[in-house]
C-alpha cells in the first residue's frame, strides 16, 4: 500500500515557480559559459583559421542547433528573433557579438572581404539591439560598437 501512495505522490509532483526559475537561470548561465568557451577557442594563437572556424561552427550546430551560415544571411529582425530563441537571454547577445567579431577578424586569413563584413555587421546588429533594449548604459558596449564600426570602415 505504501508503494502505491508514494507512486501517486511522485507522479503528481509539479515543479514550483522557484524551481522552474532556477532551471531557466541555470540554462542561461550554461549558454553564456558555452559562448565564452567558443570565444576563448577563437582567441588561441597558432591555430589554423579554417580548422578553428569549422570546429566552432560544428559546436554551434551541435549545442544550439544553429547553422551559422543560415543565420548570418537572415534579415536583422529574423536574426534577432532566432538568437533570442537560441541564446535564451539578451545578456548572451554580447558574448555572441564578440564571437562574431572574432570570426570577422579570422575571416581575413581565409575568407572573402564580404564575409568579414557580414560577421562585423551582425555583431554590430546585436550590440545595437542590446543598446536600444537594455536598461543599463555600458561604456564597454559603446567601445565595442565603435571598434566594430571602425573595422567596417577599413
Amino acid at each position: 500500500m505504501n508503494n502505491c501512495v508514494y507512486l501517486y505522490i511522485s507522479l503528481s509532483f509539479k515543479p514550483t515557480f522557484m524551481e522552474r526559475r532556477d532551471y531557466i537561470l541555470h540554462q542561461i548561465q550554461e549558454m553564456g559559459a558555452f559562448l565564452v568557451r567558443l570565444v576563448t577557442r577563437l582567441r588561441k594563437k597558432n591555430q589554423k583559421p579554417n580548422e578553428v572556424l569549422t570546429r566552432v561552427s560544428n559546436d554551434l550546430k551541435k549545442e544550439l542547433h544553429l547553422d551559422l551560415d543560415e543565420v548570418l544571411f537572415l534579415d536583422d529582425e529574423s536574426f534577432i528573433a532566432v538568437l533570442k530563441e537560441k541564446l535564451l537571454s539578451t545578456q548572451n547577445f554580447e558574448h555572441f557579438a564578440v564571437f562574431l567579431e572574432q570570426f570577422g577578424d579570422m575571416a581575413l586569413d581565409n575568407e572573402t572581404f564580404l564575409r568579414q563584413q557580414i560577421y562585423y555587421t551582425k555583431a554590430l546588429t546585436l550590440l545595437n539591439f542590446m543598446e536600444e533594449n537594455s536598461q543599463n548604459y555600458s561604456m564597454e558596449r559603446q567601445e565595442k560598437i565603435a571598434q566594430i564600426r571602425l573595422k567596417l570602415l577599413n
